[in-house]
């Protein structure tokens, strides 16, 4: 692969792997629509999830426009997983007359499921049949884009694929709504944002992804796999103590150990993460261990061949060292995979 277009996928630097302590660059514009009117394949989507004191987990993503339908429809995918081990999944498409989305912010209405930036904090509302939620995020973590916000840019071509984290970690709290119960909950969230004008399945082949939430540390970390082995890994990652950013970095290196086919779609899954990086005095070693899945899909189709969708509860520990301070923490986490 030429250097030039091995540059695309080092979009977050400039074309460079990069680092920053305490970046600042986020704007309240980067979490709002990004229309591309010229292509049939622009999509974009709005992500949250929470886990509770409870044992209540709840995930939810609104598609302004499916990525993984076709056609793109927009859409509202809701889980919330019980403490029981049930798992409570709800689906809805919508009309365009029923969606809209704002530039400046996030503020996007889907039917009866909107989320909004008030500044302070971001308000969603979910309801899709006899499920929903209204929880209040408040960050405890400064917005983050990692570099310029870019998982991909060609120029040239006038591909892009964006990503940025406006909720890196939040307070959340509010209540579920199973049925006719009210579930009061509190806990810990995030919030990510996604948007391209073009299938990311031409570049990329799957990603794992997750973030971490102690009373003292957030890590959020992608590990996007490039479709072309001689392109290089794209691999954003975010170091927080107590509500100050420490690093923000594609300078990190992975080992997928344990890979083993799943039972039920027979792909590859490695069953343990080992992160680490070291720059600018920050160093991470993060070792993390799959102990369930709790969500496996074959995904629409929508290109030649099968893609899936994962997700797992797992364990982790990690080491943070910033200026020579080391600090070990352990708990457990969500993280995905998806083979694109």
């Amino acid at each position: 692969m030429n250097p030039e277009k091995q540059k695309c996928y080092l979009a977050y630097f400039n074309g460079q792997r990069g680092a920053e302590r305490n970046p600042a660059n986020y704007q309240r514009r980067d979490d709002g629509s990004h229309i591309y009117n010229n292509t049939e394949d622009y999509y974009e989507w709005w992500y949250f999830d929470a886990s509770f004191d409870n044992g209540y987990h709840m995930v939810t993503t609104l598609h302004y426009r499916n990525l993984f339908l076709k056609p793109m429809v927009p859409s509202v995918q809701m889980f919330i997983y019980c403490p029981d081990g049930t798992r409570i999944d709800r689906y809805d498409l919508m009309k365009p007359e029923e969606v809209s989305a704002d530039p400046d912010c996030c503020h996007v209405v889907m039917g009866d499921n909107r989320a909004r930036d008030r500044g302070d904090r971001y308000e969603l509302e979910l309801r899709i049949k006899d499920a929903g939620a209204r929880l209040t995020f408040r960050n405890a973590v400064p917005p983050w884009k990692p570099g310029q916000g870019f998982n991909y840019r060609d120029e040239e071509n006038q591909m892009t694929a964006g990503w940025v984290v406006p909720v890196p970690h939040a307070h959340v709290e509010g209540n579920l709504f199973v049925g006719d119960q009210t579930i009061p909950v509190k806990g810990a969230g995030y919030h990510d944002h996604n948007w391209g004008n073009y299938p990311c399945c031409q570049t990329f082949r799957g990603w794992y992804w997750g973030r971490i939430h102690s009373s003292q540390y957030t890590v959020d970390y992608g590990w996007v796999l490039p479709r072309d082995e001689a392109a290089p890994v794209v691999s954003p990652l975010l170091i927080a103590r107590k509500g100050e950013i420490l690093l923000s970095t594609d300078m990190m290196s992975a080992k997928l150990i344990d890979v083993e086919k799943d039972l039920e779609f027979g792909q590859d899954i490695a069953g343990q993460l080992a992160f680490q990086t070291d720059v600018l005095g920050v160093s991470l070693d993060l070792d993390i261990r799959t102990c369930r899945i709790i969500e496996s899909t074959r995904l629409p189709r929508v290109a030649d061949w099968d893609q899936y969708y994962y997700r797992f509860l797992a364990d982790y520990d990690m080491t943070v060292t910033v200026d020579g301070r080391k600090e070990t923490v352990a708990g457990d986490m969500l993280h995905e995979y998806i083979s694109l």
